[in-house]
């Protein structure tokens, strides 16, 4: 899941995935301002400080990836894949980069900044307590395909115009094959149309 959120005239793009949220060192550099190799430095001076006191753990929050993007070579005029690298930087990560940032203008970002952070946050929130209401709402026994069944029950509730009743029946099995793992469910359940 991820938020466009406009900080300084600029779309920030906010995702959320394993429960982490997080923005890119490039949306960062475009807010406050500043070039995108040397945030990258920036980046790169702190986790190397990070090893050198030995807080490893904080390590996690930064999370180096690379963007492929089409431009057009000067030399030919053909279309080139362009890598650029980057980071995603989680809110501790953004905190720790953003405490080099000094002046009125960056306190306005940094305050943006953590307010889109909390927004998202209350997202992910809001979300996993109407997954928990919904997993209430249909009383299923305890097990670790709760969720994949509730979420069929609803996907069947939606096609059929229907409201859960009772589960009779479930049976679930995982199959691992050619390095890939697929869950099949059959589920017998009692509906009534509304």
């Amino acid at each position: 899941m991820s938020s466009v959120i406009n900080i300084n005239n600029i779309d920030v793009i906010f995702e959320n995935k394993d429960e982490q949220i997080f923005c890119t060192s490039l949306d960062i550099a475009k807010v406050f301002g500043k070039r995108h190799d040397d945030v990258l430095k920036s980046i790169r001076n702190i986790l190397n400080e990070l090893r050198e006191i030995g807080v490893s753990n904080e390590l996690r929050n930064f999370a180096e990836v690379v963007q492929i993007s089409k431009t057009t070579n000067p030399k030919n005029g053909k279309l080139v894949n362009r890598k650029m690298p980057m980071y995603n930087l989680t809110r501790d990560a953004f905190t720790l980069l953003a405490m080099g940032f000094t002046g009125k203008k960056a306190l306005q970002f940094k305050i943006a900044f953590i307010n889109a952070f909390n927004q998202m946050e209350q997202i992910v929130k809001n979300k996993e307590i109407e997954k928990i209401k919904q997993l209430k709402h249909y009383d299923l026994p305890d097990t670790p395909y709760k969720e994949k069944i509730a979420n069929a029950i609803k996907e069947i509730e939606q096609k059929q115009n229907s409201k859960f009743i009772e589960l009779i029946e479930y049976e679930i099995v995982e199959k691992f094959k050619n390095g890939k793992t697929q869950v099949l469910q059959k589920l017998n359940f009692k509906t009534k149309l509304i």
